[in-house]
């Protein structure tokens, strides 16, 4: 028999190639490769840690009991600081117990030698409520700085085919609609005191802004004058609300010392103004203006009412500023670049403009939590729909992840609050 040895070698060549190639994406997928057929041992390889997970803290929860764990992974898995990991490879290990009454216990053990070294206690109106705030502790001890997991969201969804306000927790694993108007609803914003919730709607047939009283349930007329009534936020450190009004003809910037009092005209000029943003010391205040032919961040003067320009440098088109609530010289806002929308942050001090949110989804509408670390934003798909996301600033190469599910409806125009 005739053999071509070149032939030969050019089959053991594509096979021995093939045998490699697919080796390889076993390794990488952490498939297990059988290398004899059906019944041949299987060689289990390590994992492979990205360059994120290197900058993450390894964490597991010991002995937790397994209902507390899905609400654990879930704050854990979305702040970004932490990755949940193997108890032999996690640098702490913390261990929760519910002792009843809405009283969790909190023990962090050093994840090499299983000691001991920080036990803590947390309460809520619930379960969740106390292991949420016993996260939130967890945070401060680990990485010094305030968690955000005990905090609450209001947002828009159309579940029921309208647009309505619902709250939730931090983790959108407890949620209600707190509006059944089935009109037009827009701009919701917590109060100072987290007890209620500003909002445009209209509802009596024109827009107008309201409060809504979330213990009482209770609506109330905030400003209900001629033109458009646009929208109302809080000063975080008083009474003040700033207002968008159309009363004199345009959208203009208007001031009340309380809610229900009859506000003051700040800006006087003939562009349109929107999206008031408060610094979070109560002292400054940015809205988005046109006065030059395109909207663009401004810094409003509370005495004189003049607009200074926040030279943003990334686009001609920007909006929804929001102040960091730990770092004055930062703000969150929406920039429209390479024809679509993407979330930014600006830094006073540095003078620069740095992206946020990337993909092929657009990013707007970014709120910052009360950790000034991390933002919720609304994504919006190419195709329309929206979810809420949660973005860590700081973590470098860090994903932005959803908050919910397609169960919850479109989600958007979220706010924040957290009780310090």
């Amino acid at each position: 028999m005739n053999v071509d040895m070149d032939s030969l070698l050019a089959k053991l060549y594509r096979g021995f190639f093939a045998f490699a190639f697919v080796s390889m994406v076993c390794l990488v997928l952490g498939l297990h490769f059988p290398l004899f057929g059906q019944g041949a041992k299987r060689i289990l390889l390590p994992g492979i840690e990205t360059e994120l997970a290197k900058k993450q803290i390894p964490v597991d929860f010991g002995s937790t009991s397994t209902a507390l764990v899905p609400l654990l992974k879930k704050a854990f898995s979305l702040h970004g600081a932490f990755r949940l990991s193997h108890p032999k490879e996690s640098r702490y290990s913390i261990e929760f117990s519910a002792k009843g009454g809405g009283q969790v216990g909190v023990v962090i053990f050093n994840g090499n030698t299983r000691q001991a070294i920080k036990s803590l206690a947390a309460s809520g109106k619930s379960i969740d409520d106390a292991v949420l705030s016993a996260c939130d502790k967890v945070v401060l001890e680990l990485l010094e700085i305030p968690g955000f997991f005990s905090g609450k969201i209001s947002y828009l969804s159309n579940l029921s085919g309208n647009k309505e306000i619902f709250v939730s927790n931090s983790l959108m694993t407890s949620s209600r609609p707190n509006t059944n108007f089935k009109k037009i609803t827009f701009n919701a914003s917590w109060d100072n005191q987290g007890q209620g919730l500003f909002f445009t709607s209209n509802r009596q047939l024109f827009n107008n802004i309201f409060y809504l009283d979330l213990s009482s349930r209770k609506i109330s007329t905030i400003a209900n004058y001629r033109g458009s009534n646009l929208s109302a936020v809080q000063n975080p450190k008083n009474s003040q609300v700033a207002l968008i009004l159309s009363s004199t003809g345009n959208p203009e910037v208007w001031i009340a010392p309380y809610p229900n009092s009859k506000p003051k005209r700040l800006t006087k000029n003939k562009s349109n103004e929107s999206g008031p943003c408060w610094s979070s010391d109560g002292r400054r205040l940015i809205v988005t203006s046109d006065s030059r032919g395109k909207p663009q961040l401004y810094e409003v003067s509370l005495s004189t009412g003049l607009l200074t320009r926040i030279a943003t440098n990334v686009s001609s088109h920007c909006t929804e500023a929001s102040w960091n609530p730990r770092d004055s010289s930062k703000i969150s806002f929406t920039a429209a670049v390479g024809g679509g929308f993407q979330v930014f942050e600006y830094s006073f001090k540095a003078r620069k403009s740095r992206q946020l949110t990337k993909g092929v989804g657009h990013g707007l509408q970014s709120t910052w939590l009360n950790d000034g670390r991390h933002i919720l934003y609304t994504e919006r798909s190419v195709k329309g729909s929206t979810r809420l996301m949660i973005l860590d600033t700081e973590l470098e190469g860090a994903q932005a992840k959803a908050l919910h599910g397609s169960n919850f409806g479109n989600c958007s125009q979220a706010s924040f609050y957290y009780s310090n």
